[in-house]
Parts: structure tokens; sequence; C-alpha cells
């Protein structure tokens, strides 16, 4: 090898790598507009959209659902390090959950008893089950591509936070078309959507984070 293309390779090689933020981004906010044309074309955005943006119980969806996915991420960019193992805290989750436990608290004082059942269960909530997953699908690929650009020591909880921040993106997005606006539902059911696609994220990280 000459001299010139030794230090040219050199350099390459000590050049720094793009910032991981801005390219999950890049890949995250894509994977959310197309899931939001998507759900737009085959389900339809509730008729009411404009004032339930407004509505503050109805609002605490986006509320919950975006600060889940903003938190996840920032748990994603530690993880994405050689050493975010050992340096990574949990506690901003751990808000997040209290608040989406005190909504639902705070829904269930506040229903009269024989409306609880009907609040809590809906008439939705198998559309639920299946849309939010199906919505999180591409926001997680995202993130995980994004994630393979790091250099993660653990695979399977890398896995599971982009699931966190799939899902609460894709959560997020179904709300546009969901109708049931109490807490007593969506923290139930969005709850729900969003662990089972943490689980099957984490298996799936758990393969293909590994290096």
């Amino acid at each position: 090898m000459k001299t010139d293309d030794l230090i040219r390779a050199l350099a390459a090689d000590t050049a720094p790598e793009r910032p991981l933020a801005p390219l999950m981004v890049l890949a995250l906010v894509p994977a959310l507009l197309v899931g939001m044309a998507g759900l737009w074309l085959v389900m339809g955005f509730r008729s009411d959209l404009w004032a339930a943006a407004f509505d503050p119980v109805a609002q605490m969806r986006w509320v919950l659902t975006g600060a889940l996915a903003l938190v996840s991420m920032r748990l994603g960019l530690v993880l994405a390090r050689p050493e975010g193992r050992g340096v990574v805290r949990f506690w901003p989750l751990l808000l997040v959950a209290l608040a989406a436990l005190a909504v639902l608290l705070w829904a269930y004082v506040t229903t009269p008893p024989e409306a609880r059942s009907m609040a809590t269960y809906g008439k939705t909530q198998w559309a639920c089950l299946v849309g939010i997953p199906l919505l999180s699908v591409l926001p997680v690929a995202a993130v995980m591509w994004a994630l393979r650009r790091g250099a993660t020591t653990a695979p399977a909880l890398a896995g599971a936070v982009a699931g966190l921040i799939g899902s609460g993106g894709g959560a997020a997005v179904y709300a546009m078309h969901c109708i049931e606006d109490s807490p007593l539902f969506y923290v139930t059911w969005y709850g729900l959507a969003i662990v089972g696609v943490t689980v099957v994220a984490s298996v799936i990280g758990a393969r293909v984070l590994r290096w």
C-alpha cells in the first residue's frame, strides 16, 4: 500500500460517524407519516379530530404516547453506545407510567360506577389491539435500523426500547382515528398493545441488534 493510500485509510477510520439522533429522527418521521397516511386511507380520521385535540381528557392520549416515544428515544440513544447498558437510567419511563396510572385512577373515580364497564371496554378494543401493532411495524423497524448504526451491548433491551418508541408513535397515530375518549379505555388498551409490541421487539432486537 502506498503511503498516500495508507494516510487516506487512516483518516477514513478516524472520521466521526454521523450522529445517531438525527439519523433516528430521519428514519422515524417518514415511518410515522406513512402510517398516518395508511390510517387515513383505510380507517379514516375521527370526524371531530380538531375538537378532540383541544379536549384535555382526550388530549392526554397524545401527551402520554408522545412522552413515551420521546423518553424511550433518549434511552435508545444511550443504549446504542457500548457503555450504554451501564449508564442508562429508566426512571423517566417510570414517570410516564405513573402519569398514565394517575390519569387512569382519576377516570375511575370520576366515572359513575354504572358507566365504568362501558368506558373501559368501549366498542373498539379489538381494533385498537390490532391497529396499534400494525401502525408500529414501520416505526419499530426504522428505529432498529438506526440502532444498528450504533454498538449496543444490550440488544434485547435496545430492542424493547425500540418497541416502546415505535408503539408510542404508532399509538399516537392510531389516536387520530380512535373515538374512545375515556382514559379507562385508552390507558388500558393502548397500554396492552404497547406492551405486546415491546415484547416482540425485544425478541427481534436480541437477534438483529447483536454485533
